[in-house]
């Protein structure tokens, strides 16, 4: 596939190591045809990413793992602001070749939130993160 859209290198190393998995996550959507014109790596605390869908925005964080809602702001660097935010489920880290589908699904079935906490220590996500690379 060429022209992919993928996020840039972060200068945080901690942000930086969720690339890999925002990444892959990125290429599965657009191989599913999914309308997506930005990625970028944002804030930490908790560590997230938005998926730019037209009017729409997908945010990855850590803690809560996907949301889709209508994109209002947001830029490198600064929170991404949604309206209307519905949570996705699948917890904070679903196999990134599962997230088209749970995009499809949206609003139609609203998961209850299974919450990591950004403090929750060697818990094994930073390890699960890790497996993903970008090539």
């Amino acid at each position: 596939m060429t022209g992919r859209i993928r996020p840039l290198p972060h200068p945080d190393p901690f942000v930086e190591a969720t690339r890999g998995y925002i990444t892959r996550v990125g290429d599965e959507l657009q191989a599913h045809g999914v309308p997506l014109s930005k990625i970028w790596l944002d804030p930490c605390h908790p560590r997230d990413a938005t998926f730019v869908l037209g009017l729409q925005a997908l945010v990855w964080n850590e803690s809560e793992g996907f949301v889709l809602g209508g994109f209002v702001s947001g830029e490198p660097g600064v929170r991404t602001v949604l309206r209307d935010p519905v949570r996705l489920g699948e917890g904070a880290l679903p196999d990134p070749r599962a997230v088209p589908a749970l995009l499809e699904r949206g609003a139609a079935e609203r998961s209850p939130a299974r919450t990591r906490p950004s403090t929750a220590g060697h818990d094994g996500f930073e390890d699960r993160l890790a497996r993903y690379t970008v090539d």
